[in-house]
């Protein structure tokens, strides 16, 4: 595999606090600029003479005498094109995190999860950037003063062609997120602050096991969608605690009923990665510790192993449209059996693997100074939109002061060639 440098860690972390929004900004005025002559026009009456007072009178009945008008208010910015236009190109620059992205069904945009640094709650909205990037064209928060009090998370979105969106959901006090209220939500696509409760979390899935978060869901038609189901637990300082997630299995959601059915996909026991087939007739999943790509037919529940990178190669996040595949390799990644958790894999991130399925021909972009997760490849098969990270060693013991510091996500657009 050819192996593309990115380039350092500052290269990829800009300094401004977020990707480019249409905002209304006003000019200040300065004390020169103060005066109500300059900032609100006047018209100025003169007495009117005898001649006048009976046609002013009547104008009166009709019109003011004077009239003053509005202050000029400016107009909002136009919407901004992509920084660069050259592939990869960084899409977002927000200080904080923006992490989880996802296509709507079309094409014609990416949502994501971001991080509000300009709020002291952090909540975590949806947001909606064009296919290419640049401005921020939607953005979905809990914004009226009743929500000022808790951390409100969305993130883990999945738009279908009907018009739904499926997201995970948690609220929390500010500071107090391993004490949040967890839920799966679905809604109307055009207003996700009005989905509704479909589950709680953590809740036991059809084999046994908990779920206590879930990760990339996938529409397989209008009425049934899978996910990554996983288990959330927290390590570090007391009030600054970690996240680390596990996956578990591939679960299932069929609504064609009207009433939601959960279950869980067979012999997918502690996935790392699901997709779903261009058709719909099978799901893609990787998992842990393993580095082979597995196809399962939903029908007969065949399995083959689609791809194999080789012993020693961790895979995980596939992704896969007509015939490119798309992954996480290797890394910062531990799987082993923790008599915590169970089987656990711990992963900062990896390397991102391109691979032609008919020619077998690949491309990995490798880097020493950055991280990938969670790629996503575009309806079309054209662009990869891929969360990346600063690099840092996978946390393997406990410690009770550790805080990561490389859980700051920015989006990057690669192209699928």
């Amino acid at each position: 595999m050819a192996g593309l440098r990115l380039g350092t860690q500052e290269t990829l972390k800009g300094p401004a606090e977020n990707t480019r929004r249409g905002t209304v900004v006003g000019v200040r005025p300065s004390s020169s600029l103060a005066s109500p002559s300059l900032m609100i026009p006047l018209v100025r009456c003169s007495p009117p003479g005898p001649r006048l007072l009976t046609l002013l009178a009547l104008a009166t009945l009709v019109t003011p005498a004077c009239e003053h008008s509005s202050p000029v208010r400016p107009e909002p910015y136009p919407p901004a094109p992509p920084f660069s236009p050259l592939l990869p190109r960084r899409l977002t620059f927000n200080l904080g995190d923006d992490r989880t992205p996802a296509w709507l069904p079309d094409g014609s945009g990416i949502v994501y999860s971001s991080e509000r640094l300009d709020r002291a709650d952090h909540d975590r909205c949806l947001a909606v950037l064009p296919p290419e990037g640049g401005t921020i064209r939607a953005s979905y928060c809990q914004l009226h003063p009743v929500y000022d009090d808790s951390t409100d998370l969305m993130e883990s979105p999945a738009y279908n062609g009907a018009g739904r969106v499926f997201f995970h959901q948690v609220i929390s006090w500010i500071g107090q997120q391993k004490l949040g209220f967890s839920t799966l939500m679905l809604g109307p696509a055009d207003d996700p602050l009005g989905a509704t409760v479909l589950r709680l979390l953590p809740y036991t899935a059809a084999n046994g096991r908990i779920h206590s978060s879930i990760r990339t869901p996938q529409w397989i038609g209008p009425d049934t969608l899978v996910y990554l189901g996983e288990l959330l637990f927290y390590e570090g300082s007391t009030f600054l605690p970690d996240t680390f997630y596990t996956g578990l299995d591939v679960g299932l959601i069929d609504f064609s009923d009207g009433s939601p059915r959960y279950e869980v996909i067979p012999a997918t026991d502690y996935a790392s990665g699901v997709d779903v087939s261009d058709g719909g007739d099978a799901v893609y999943y990787t998992l842990g510790g393993d580095s082979r790509v597995y196809r399962r037919m939903l029908s007969s529940g065949e399995v083959t192993i689609l791809y194999d990178f080789g012993a020693g190669n961790v895979v995980r996040d596939v992704q896969i449209k007509g015939d490119r595949l798309v992954a996480v390799i290797g890394g910062s990644v531990l799987y082993r059996f923790e008599d915590a958790h169970g089987y656990v894999q711990r992963d900062e991130g990896g390397n991102l693997a391109l691979v032609n399925l008919g020619t077998g021909a690949s491309t990995l972009f490798a880097t020493d100074s950055v991280l990938f997760r969670h790629p996503i490849i575009s309806p079309d098969g054209s662009r990869i939109v891929v969360e990346v990270q600063p690099y840092a060693p996978v946390h393997a013991e406990p410690d009770s002061e550790f805080n990561a510091t490389n859980h700051r996500a920015d989006l990057w657009l690669f192209a699928l060639e």
